[in-house]
């Protein structure tokens, strides 16, 4: 059993670090970026280089590449939530596996996908690019649960995002932590 921190476009920071930490002292953190942080000056000049390189799809076939088709516990923000969601659909991904997912703005570009796992989806309710109350219903299924974080806007998970909010950083915190204990004891390994 692997546990995966799949980053947004910001990369491995101390934030994410420590988030990880919290959660699983093994777990792997997986960046868009070799290295630590963002290389570059602002989120556009980011989000333009990860989608001029490998984007979603080479995202997330790294997260199958990593997972190794064992069971894994998998919390993906923004482009990682994509990836991640990508990942479930996959015949890579081990059906014992547990996703969430925050704000994965571009899972709207692949609502065909059925994930092999369960996952839990929580979204912004307010996203520059869509209304995410409009892709709900597509989204949900036996495996998919969906929520929208109320107020809540892109990045509310990130310091670094001008979207951060420390009650809602605190709350899904939280809940991740219960869901990765639940999901440990479940699969033997708490």
């Amino acid at each position: 059993m692997k546990t995966f921190i799949v980053s947004d476009i910001y990369g491995l920071t101390p934030v994410v670090e420590a988030f990880a930490g919290q959660l699983d002292r093994q777990a792997v953190v997986l960046s868009p970026w070799d290295g630590e942080g963002c290389p570059f000056a602002t989120e556009q000049e980011a989000h333009a280089a990860f989608v001029a390189g490998e984007g979603v799809a080479g995202f997330a076939a790294r997260v199958t590449a990593a997972a190794g088709g064992e069971p894994a516990f998998l919390v993906g923000f923004s482009a990682g939530a994509t990836a991640v969601w990508l990942h479930a659909a996959g015949a890579g991904c081990h059906p014992d596996s547990r996703a969430v997912l925050f704000y994965g703005s571009r899972i709207r570009n692949h609502l065909d996908a059925r994930p092999r796992c369960r996952v839990q989806a929580i979204f912004a309710e307010v996203e520059a690019a869509f209304d995410p109350k409009t892709i709900i219903a597509r989204m949900a299924s036996e495996n998919v649960a969906v929520h929208i974080g109320p107020g809540a806007a892109h990045g509310f998970m990130n310091p670094l995002s001008p979207g951060y909010c420390e009650d809602f950083f605190r709350k899904y915190r939280e809940m991740v932590r219960q869901q990765y204990v639940g999901w440990t004891r479940r699969h033997g390994a708490g």
